[in-house]
This record gives C-alpha cells, sequence and structure tokens, in this order.
C-alpha cells in the first residue's frame, strides 16, 4: 500500500513527535540522572550533625539543650519516635498527595504555574515535601526559575533513592519552627513542653503550621497570628477529609488552639546550671535527676517559702541524694528575684550544728565515746581547755551530765565542744574533710568554733556527707551524672553509723530541746540533724532514711538575720514534707540495727550510762564490741542520791540541777569564777549590770576581793587585776582574775 504525499507527512510528523517526546524523556531522565543533591542530606539523612547537645534526665529525657555556636536548638529523631499525628497532619497540609507523586506534583504545579502567570510572577508554591528538603538542605540562592527547576530534578532523584519516609522523616528534623528550633522534637518540647510523640492531634496540628512563616506566627510574641493559621489548619484537614477516630472538626473550628508553653521553658534550672558550670554539658549527657522528685521538691519549696516568708526568711534550697549512688536526685533553690541567679545549694553557708553527727562518729569509731558516755553540759565545762571560747545553748539551759546520745539528739553545744577538745579539734577538722566536706578557709580560720558553726559548708556537701552515713560509712562526693567517678573512702565503720543513725532517729532522745510532736518526729523511723547558725543566718535540717538523704537550707544570701527562727521552724517542716513525698513513692524506713559479732545491744542506766542499778530507770544502747560499760551506777550514788564528779559542782548548785544531784568535792573550792579568768568590761551596760557572782562548794563561806570581805550582791568589775578569796573556817581557797 502506498502513502499519498499527505500521508507521508503525517508519518513524519508522527515520527518526529515521536522522537521529541524520546528525546525529551532521555533529557528529563538525563536531568534527573545528573540532578545535585545536598551532599549534607545524603551525608546525614537524620541531621545529626546539626543535633544540639542535650541534657536529659536519668530516664533520658531532655532537660534542657546547650548553647552552640549555632545558636539553635535541634534534636533528631527517627520518624518512629515523633509520634503519629505530627507526621500525619504535615503530610495532608503541606502535601496531601506526598504519598503518590514521583517528588514533584504536576497538578498543584501546573495550577501554580497558571496563578503566577496571571499575576505575573516567578512561579512559586506547590512545592511538594520532597522539594522543600531539596531546598532547606541547600545553601542559600536566589529564588528564581532555574532553582526551582533544580530543585524539581533533585527531589525526583532523591525519590528513587529514599522511600517516602525517609524523606519525611529527613524533612521533619529540618523544618525551622521558629526562635531558632530546628525539627518536630525541638519544636514540641519548646512550645508544648513534651517529646513529639506524645503530641495530642490538636496540638500536631497547631505546630504543622509554624513552618509556612516561623517568624510571623511566632507563638512567644504572636500568638494572634499562630491561632489563626491553627484554625486555617483545621479546614484544610477538612477539606480533605481526613482527621483520626473521635475527633470532631467542628468542635475543633469553633474552639481555642492548644494552650501550650507559650514562653521559653525552663527545666532544674540550677541543677543544669551545674552541669554546664562543670563542663558536663558539652555533649549530650544523661544525668542522675530524677523529674518527677525535682517537681515534687519545686512545688514544696515553693510553698513552704510563701508560708514562712514573714519570718524575715527571703531565700531557701533542697538537694535530695540517692544513698547507694551519691547521685542527685532533685536540686532545687527559690527566694528571692535578686538572687534567681544564684544556686544556693553550693554556697558556702555557717554550718550550724550540722557537724555534730559527723564529729561524734569519729569519737564512737576511735572508741574514745560510746553513745552512753557521760558528757558535761555545764557552762564552765570546757573553760580550762579553751579559756577564751564561751559556747552557749540556744534555750539558755544546761542539763549537766547527759550521755551522748541525748547531747546530739537535742544538739547541746558543751558536750559537741568537750568531745571535740578530747579528739582534737584540728585532726578532726581534718578528718571531717575526708567526708567530701569543702571548707573555704583553713582551721586556723575558725577554731575550735568550726564545730558549732564557724566553719562554711555547702547543703550539696553537707548532704554528700550524711549520705555517706546512710551508706554505712562510704564517702565520695554527690554525682550528678551516672558516669561521674566514685573515688570512695570509709570514713567509718558500718557499725559505727548503724549507732549514729540510731541516735538521729531516737525521737525520745530529742525531747529536752524539741518536745515529743516536732516536725522531725515522723512516723516512719528516719534519721535528721537540725542546726541553725550564730545570728539566725541559716536553717539546716538533713535527714536520710533506707533510700534518699534530704538536706534543706534556709535563710538570706544577702546576709541578713532571720527573725530569730530556729531550724525547727525554718527548713524542718519542709524537710518532714518531702520525707512524707518520698515514703508515698515507695521509700523504705531506716533500719533498725542488729546484733553482730561487731555490735552489741546492752541495757545501761538512764541517767549515768553504766550498769543500772536494781530497780533503776533503764534505756538500751548500742556499741560497739569491747565498748560495752563494765561499772556499775552504784559509784555514782550517795545514800540514794546521785553524786557526781568535782567538775559538776557549780552546775550542781546552780537553779539548772534537774536531777537533784550532788557533786563529790574535796575541801573548799571556788567554782566561780576560774583561777586566770579573763572578763572584758562591755561600754554599752551599766556599772550596776557588770558583775559577777561568785559561786564555791560551800553556800555558807565568805568572800574577799584583795583582802577587803565583800558583801552580798555580786562584785562590780572595775579594771584591774584582782585576787579573789573563800573562808569557811580554817579552809581557805583562792583564785586570780583580771579585768580588761
Amino acid at each position: 500500500m502506498r502513502l499519498g504525499n499527505k500521508g507521508r507527512l503525517l508519518f513524519f510528523g508522527l515520527l518526529v513527535f515521536c522522537a521529541l517526546i524520546l528525546l525529551g524523556a532521555i533529557g528529563l531522565e538525563w536531568k534527573i540522572r545528573t540532578a545535585e543533591i545536598p551532599s549534607g542530606l545524603l551525608e546525614d539523612p537524620l541531621n545529626q550533625n546539626g543535633a544540639t547537645p542535650v541534657i536529659m534526665d536519668r530516664w533520658g529525657d531532655p532537660l534542657a539543650v546547650q548553647p552552640t555556636d549555632l545558636a539553635r536548638v535541634c534534636l533528631p529523631k527517627p520518624l518512629k519516635e515523633l509520634g503519629p499525628h505530627l507526621p500525619a497532619t504535615t503530610t495532608t497540609i503541606e502535601d496531601h498527595r506526598f504519598y503518590q507523586h514521583p517528588g514533584v506534583d504536576v497538578i498543584a504545579t501546573t495550577g501554580a504555574f497558571l496563578r503566577n502567570v496571571r499575576n505575573l510572577r516567578v512561579i512559586s508554591g506547590a512545592s511538594t515535601i520532597t522539594q522543600q528538603l531539596i531546598k532547606i538542605s541547600s545553601p542559600p540562592c536566589p529564588r528564581d526559575l532555574r532553582a526551582k527547576w533544580r530543585e524539581s530534578f533533585a527531589a525526583m532523584k532523591l525519590e528513587r533513592m529514599w522511600t517516602k519516609d525517609q524523606i519525611l522523616e529527613a524533612y521533619l528534623n529540618r523544618l525551622d519552627y521558629g526562635n531558632r528550633r530546628f525539627g518536630s522534637e525541638a519544636a514540641a518540647q519548646a512550645y508544648f513542653g513534651k517529646t513529639a510523640r506524645d503530641l495530642t492531634f490538636s496540638e500536631a496540628v497547631f505546630l504543622a503550621g509554624l513552618p509556612q512563616s516561623p517568624v510571623r506566627l511566632n507563638p512567644w510574641k504572636n500568638l494572634p497570628a499562630s491561632s489563626r493559621r491553627y484554625q486555617r489548619n483545621i479546614e484544610r484537614l477538612v477539606d480533605q477529609s481526613w482527621c483520626p477516630p473521635g475527633w470532631d472538626p467542628a468542635v475543633a473550628m469553633k474552639g481555642s488552639p492548644p494552650v501550650g508553653n507559650f514562653a521559653p521553658p525552663s527545666a532544674a534550672r540550677y541543677f543544669v546550671g551545674e552541669i554546664r558550670k562543670r563542663g558536663q554539658g558539652k555533649a549530650s549527657v544523661r544525668t542522675s535527676l530524677d523529674p518527677k522528685i525535682q517537681a515534687a521538691v519545686e512545688s514544696l519549696l515553693e510553698g513552704h517559702l510563701q508560708s514562712i516568708g514573714a519570718l524575715g526568711i527571703g531565700d531557701a534550697a533542697v538537694v535530695v541524694l540517692d544513698n547507694a549512688t551519691g547521685e542527685v536526685r532533685a536540686m532545687a533553690c527559690a527566694g528571692t528575684a535578686a538572687h534567681a541567679d544564684i544556686n544556693s545549694t553550693v554556697q558556702p553557708r555557717s554550718a550550724g550544728s550540722t557537724l555534730k553527727p559527723l564529729l561524734y562518729a569519729l569519737a564512737i569509731e576511735d572508741r574514745a565515746f560510746t553513745a552512753a558516755s557521760l558528757l558535761p553540759d555545764t557552762p564552765d565545762a570546757i573553760t580550762v581547755e579553751y579559756r577564751d571560747y564561751d559556747p552557749q545553748n540556744y534555750s539558755g539551759r544546761y542539763f549537766g551530765p547527759v550521755r551522748l546520745r541525748e547531747a546530739l539528739g537535742n544538739s547541746l553545744n558543751v558536750p559537741a565542744v568537750s568531745v571535740l577538745s578530747r579528739l582534737g579539734a584540728r585532726e578532726s577538722f581534718l578528718r571531717l574533710q575526708g567526708w567530701g566536706l569543702n571548707f573555704p578557709g583553713g582551721f586556723d580560720d575558725y577554731g575550735a568554733g568550726f564545730i558549732l558553726g564557724n566553719a562554711s559548708v555547702s547543703l550539696l556537701d553537707l548532704a554528700g556527707a550524711y549520705a555517706s552515713l546512710a551508706r554505712g560509712g562510704m564517702a565520695w562526693k554527690p554525682r550528678l551524672t551516672p558516669t561521674d567517678p566514685i573515688t570512695s573512702r570509709e570514713v567509718v565503720s558500718p557499725e559505727t553509723c548503724a549507732i549514729v543513725a540510731d541516735m538521729l532517729a531516737d525521737n525520745n532522745a530529742r525531747l529536752l530541746s524539741f518536745g515529743n510532736n516536732s516536725p522531725l518526729h515522723l512516723s516512719q523511723r528516719t534519721a535528721v540533724k537540725t542546726g541553725t547558725s550564730s545570728g539566725f543566718r541559716d536553717g539546716w535540717c538533713v535527714g536520710f532514711n533506707a533510700d534518699h538523704t534530704v538536706a534543706v537550707w534556709a535563710g538570706n544570701l544577702d546576709g541578713r538575720p532571720m527573725s530569730e527562727v530556729l531550724a525547727v521552724k525554718s527548713t524542718a517542716p519542709l524537710w518532714a514534707s518531702i520525707m512524707q513525698y518520698l515514703y508515698a513513692q515507695g521509700d523504705r524506713p531506716l533500719p533498725t540495727p542488729a546484733e553482730s559479732p561487731a555490735l552489741r545491744n546492752v541495757r545501761i542506766a538512764a541517767e549515768t550510762g553504766l550498769l543500772p542499778r536494781e530497780g533503776e530507770r533503764t534505756v538500751e544502747e548500742w556499741f560497739l564490741a569491747g565498748t560495752e560499760p563494765t561499772l556499775s551506777a552504784e559509784s555514782f550514788y550517795e545514800n540514794g542520791r546521785l553524786a557526781l564528779p568535782e567538775e559538776y559542782a557549780a552546775w550542781c548548785a546552780s537553779p539548772h540541777n534537774r536531777l537533784n544531784a550532788i557533786a563529790r568535792t574535796r575541801g573548799l573550792n571556788i567554782l566561780f569564777p576560774r583561777d586566770g579568768a579573763v572578763f572584758s568590761l562591755n561600754s554599752r551596760l551599766s556599772e550596776d549590770r557588770q558583775r559577777i557572782f561568785p559561786v564555791s562548794n560551800d553556800p555558807g563561806c565568805r568572800w574577799f576581793l584583795n583582802g577587803r570581805q565583800v558583801e552580798a550582791g555580786g562584785i562590780p568589775l572595775s579594771t584591774g587585776t584582782w585576787k579573789l578569796e573563800a573562808r569557811s573556817g580554817e579552809e581557805t581557797a583562792a583564785v586570780q582574775f583580771t579585768v580588761e
């Protein structure tokens, strides 16, 4: 069959058309194959190189991000960890044919072309998610037709190399959500305080609209604009007939957008600051912080500070440690706005009486004392050893002979200094440093008064020392991360710790100072010690159960004193509330000591700490094996009356004599003032108020000052050196004192 001219022309035209199509297809294929995909996208699909270092809690959830040279936050996550809602809403709103097109949506592009031609503009809009991924992964360039073509060919090439889920994953981890938050995870945490996998559907819809214009739709600065975008997103989802089961779009369109954290977040700021200060925030790090305990502590701390604000207390802090590991579970501070940037858990403050349990632990460990040892609580008990030091109890009372257990429980000052003098003040100071206490100065800066609060310690270090007691005498520094090294040393034995913890948990031992119903008395067995610094500038309460140590400080960081508030009111109620919270979470009470070859339980006389007489009031006490009492209390009694050594004579003659005791003396003795005593005149007091009242063991003696008899009413003080004599019958006693 022969073709006519018309047929040949038609055939030739068809061949040319096919050739053009073939050449176009070849050209298109060549353009796709040679298209340049951003190298960073292929080398780092999840955008890990752009990831921001994260400080995480003990469970791996983020607490804070670290500042970087880029000053941005990017927290890449696999697609499966971004939750069900955000990927679905993003594809529906941005590119609803995402799973059908090959990288370029021809229908959407044609529509955009026609719209832009009518408006005489360069083609814009209609970019698929794949095209947008190419764009945001490429260096900045002018937005012209050539750039659009390059993105289109690169998008089609990428679609052949990756699955749709890989493309969507890379896209969601690179999107700019405003406020320098890049990626869905960073946006979810910043704007809703949760991970992307936990976003509700409405929250996901809200976030899906922000990348349209991150600056204009910034919810921290322009919430109305981002809210309007949220409503348009809902309308688009309705147009696409897409929403999850149970979600009513009509209700959502009438309602308000989800309320998020539309202010920059700040979680555990003082703990995070400490991590950064120690240089542990340069890379992502998992810490020891327990977010649940931290939140509870912060809430209780704020409430407590409000309740005691009228008492002149402006600042407070709390540390919670895990006993077994020494890891910090909570670190919280609160107070005046002027001190908001100060982490008061690491600020050295006057320790008050909180070091006493550690001193008594050394005394028991050295076998120099036991929990039953009688200690003197009298005004003149330490004047021989420390002539210029006059410690007093806050109550103003002196209880005479007290067992060490009672001295610790009632936080008596004179017995503590008495034990310190026996052990050696300088040596004890150095040994306490082994508990992890970093004193700002050396022993010469404080003297023997360090045991009563002259020395400063931080709340964090103090909590660490008490945690060492709780774990049986193994001391190491508090740890902020599970990877912090442990340099452990045994400061005392487990048996000594058991005895000291038992004393601290004994409510009966603190009845003289605190009564039966103080905040320190919990229904669960818990060790606790309070401390109040001189001038009421610091209040402390530190204690532990089987699982946690809780340390609380209150005061004023600017040095102002509180309104004469003791720690039992400034800190103990907060400590008790935190302990009760921990018990509600499953904490275990402190166990009762158990007898062993190294630890013995003995019934002793309550007044003397010796083996009891028949019918005498007794108590049980714990001893290191070999330190149990062997003497009978009979040696302390005369005619049924408690007879104390001569050093108690002045106390026995005072109104403080609660035991109706007598003192065994040899001959006439002047009990006060001591020989060599020095008194200083006070210019603020009248002469009539500056006098001494001498005391001897013979109330009927006569007194002579420089040879002249002294009448009743005391001796007025006058500068100079004076000889004081007591005369009774043939006996005479004399001392010399100086008035400056």
